[in-house]
């Protein structure tokens, strides 16, 4: 069987299981708490972003649908894209067996299977967006046609904004970013691309 069935088989596992635990369990705390998000939308909250608010708004219809599975949907959504994407990263790194194996790690820990895959909090958006942000970086490193550098740089751009969007503390991202150009590439600070 090939890597990618075999990470189809573990999506579509992972994915139904979310389904199966989102739909029969109450609402926690935190939970509840992040679903006033939704409810109540701002440009900010008293700790977080809105695109917590952002996501429950979307996968409910704007709350038309508010049972628990509803709610928590865009979250699940957002943890079989990120094994997905954990997938897509590996591969890139190395190879399909290394993307595999990452996507396995992931969906076997508590953090990416429960706190970011299926539960109504910050980290559902954040991993999905971050993930994004660091494939389309790798990319960006690794293209060498000019219009597919300036690509994937905006969009890894735009992904770390989406992170931002759903953690303040993320912008330490961007910094990751200049540091690694500063320490291993530092001709990327001629690119016409990032310069402000």
């Amino acid at each position: 069987m090939s890597n990618k069935k075999k990470l189809g088989i573990l999506i579509f596992i992972s994915a139904l299981i979310r389904l199966l635990v989102g739909s029969s369990i109450e609402l926690g705390n935190d939970e509840v708490y992040y679903w006033t998000y939704a409810k109540y939308p701002d440009w900010s909250h008293f700790d977080h972003p809105p695109m917590l608010g952002f996501f429950e708004q979307l996968f409910t219809l704007n709350l038309f649908f508010e049972s628990e599975l509803a709610l928590r949907l865009g979250f699940i959504v957002a943890g079989s894209l990120s094994t997905l994407l954990m997938y897509l990263i590996g591969k890139e790194i190395k190879d399909e067996r290394t993307g595999l194996i990452a996507a396995v790690l992931f969906n076997t820990s508590i953090y990416g299977m429960i706190i970011s895959g299926l539960f109504i909090m910050p980290d559902g958006p954040l991993v999905l967006f971050w993930m994004s942000s660091l494939l389309f970086f790798i990319k960006y490193q690794k293209a060498t046609e000019k219009s597919k550098i300036n690509l994937f740089l905006s969009l890894s751009l735009v992904s770390v904004s989406l992170v931002i969007y759903s953690s303040y503390q993320v912008v330490y991202l961007l910094f990751g970013f200049v540091l690694f150009w500063f320490v291993y590439n530092r001709n990327q600070f001629i690119n016409p691309s990032i310069r402000v």
